[in-house]
């Protein structure tokens, strides 16, 4: 970032932390899961005309910034407090500390044994993504007629999914934690690189067919990367 002022108000512009060229035909930019502004960009255009679309975008950066830290802050310190934020499926709970026998969730309040620590509330979490990700698994092989050799659950830190050479499917727990439109994109995502292991034009024509608004899922989990961190 770099600071400016004008008429005493002090302006912030983000800059890009790196400016990545390849074939593409038009200027992207992206906020990563640290708040770095990373620009993907043609080779044939300029570093100024770069830097003056990275300023016309100033208001919209701020706005993608402030969510990143938001989400950051609000999500990676679960400490089994009470009142901490535990995300399920997209919603918001509040850790309630209290005479239960076991985990459970009741309006907005996620009730947990005044025992239980955070390995296993992550255990919990683990035992509900398993068995949904099983679910919408097996419910989009029907619909693509494809059929994984395995489906495993993993705590990665840096991937939502993967597909193997020999189509194991690999989905991170953390997905739980996510919508449930999110969660299908991710399965669906995995799921077509059985057929296809690649991401060209033919791979994301298959998403489509599939579920229409993807990107919006995508971005999505670009925004909320930070909850792959959490537990």
């Amino acid at each position: 970032m770099v600071l400016s002022t004008f008429n005493g108000i002090i302006n912030i512009m983000i800059i890009p932390k790196k400016i990545i060229r390849s074939k593409r035909k038009s200027i992207a930019l992206v906020v990563n899961s640290e708040g770095e502004l990373i620009v993907r960009a043609p080779y044939y255009v300029n570093t100024s005309t770069i830097m003056g679309f990275v300023e016309a975008k100033q208001n919209w950066l701020r706005r993608q910034c402030s969510a990143v830290v938001a989400a950051k802050s609000k999500f990676c310190n679960i400490t089994m407090s009470e009142g901490d934020i535990v995300k399920f499926l997209g919603e918001d709970y509040t850790i309630n500390l209290c005479e239960v026998d076991s985990i459970i969730l009741f309006g907005t309040y996620i009730k947990v044994p005044f025992a239980y620590s955070c390995a296993q509330l992550t255990a919990w979490l683990k035992e509900k993504a398993l068995a949904l990700l099983q679910k919408r698994v097996s419910y989009y092989s029907i619909v693509m007629g494809v059929l994984p050799k395995e489906v495993k659950i993993s705590g990665a830190r840096t991937r939502w999914g993967s597909c193997s050479f020999n189509n194991n499917i690999n989905l991170a727990w953390h997905l739980i934690m996510c919508p449930l439109a999110v969660i299908d994109y991710v399965v669906v995502h995995e799921l077509s690189h059985i057929t296809n292991k690649s991401h060209d034009r033919a791979f994301w024509q298959r998403v489509a067919e599939i579920l229409p608004n993807y990107r919006e899922q995508e971005k999505w989990l670009k925004t909320n990367r930070k909850l792959m961190e959490v537990l």
